[in-house]
């Protein structure tokens, strides 16, 4: 596997952010990201509207490998080169139930979270989550 492909909503501003936090990390396997909004998203990758991407983040190796919600979070996590020990910790049949709930609770209510993260104020909210490159490249001063 040379790389990862995530499919995101770009109209959503939470999965924009994330986007963006996920692509300033240092990786193992570089993650290219594919908003559902391309108009070639179907021919990129045949039959990916029946797997519902809209309703929850997707991941698609480029060995044909397909991750959906709490495994694509995983999947992802597994990539970064901060993050890959944590991946294997939430892949454990231990943490993997609740990896499953919280990423579908985040999934059903990403709208709700996207209006919060449109009232606050950009700075803030990348110093409240601790990481200095946050906003670079994503439009966050």
């Amino acid at each position: 596997m040379k790389r990862l492909y995530v499919l995101y909503d770009a109209k959503c501003e939470m999965c924009r952010r994330v986007r963006c936090w996920l692509g300033n990390q240092a990786a193992f396997v570089p993650l290219a990201f594919v908003p559902l909004q391309s108009a070639d998203l179907e021919e990129r990758f045949p039959g990916v509207g029946a797997l519902e991407p809209e309703r929850q983040i997707l991941v698609i190796a480029d060995t044909g490998e397909v991750w959906r919600g709490a495994d694509a979070w995983i999947i992802c996590l597994w990539a970064l080169r901060e993050f890959r020990e944590w991946s294997q910790r939430l892949a454990s049949p231990l943490l993997r139930p609740f990896a499953l709930r919280v990423c579908d609770l985040v999934s059903r209510n990403r709208h709700t979270f996207s209006l919060w993260f449109h009232r606050r104020n950009e700075r803030e909210i990348a110093q409240e989550l601790g990481d200095p490159r946050f906003g670079e490249n994503c439009g966050i001063q």
